[in-house]
């Protein structure tokens, strides 16, 4: 049982780890922050307000684009961030 047993859970292990590297490898790539679906059980559950992004789904866009501007900036300046 325990030949079969340990197999198993190295693939799953594995899979963990590369699900979680994958997803490190993304956040690096597009530095967008991690977010909530402002839906899903919230509005199942009645809650029509998103606790994450303040009842204001386009903030984690805005916050983007103003990082993105704040680097155009440094960029010119010769500085960076």
């Amino acid at each position: 049982m325990f030949s079969q047993l340990l197999p198993m859970l190295a693939i799953t292990f594995t899979v963990f780890v590369l699900f979680f590297v994958f997803m490190g490898i993304g956040y690096m790539v597009k530095k967008k922050p991690l977010r909530g679906s402002c839906g899903g059980v919230a509005k199942l559950m009645g809650d029509e307000n998103c606790s994450f992004c303040g009842n204001d789904p386009n903030k984690c866009d805005s916050l983007i684009a103003e990082q993105q501007e704040n680097a155009l900036k440094a960029a010119q300046l010769g500085k960076s961030v």
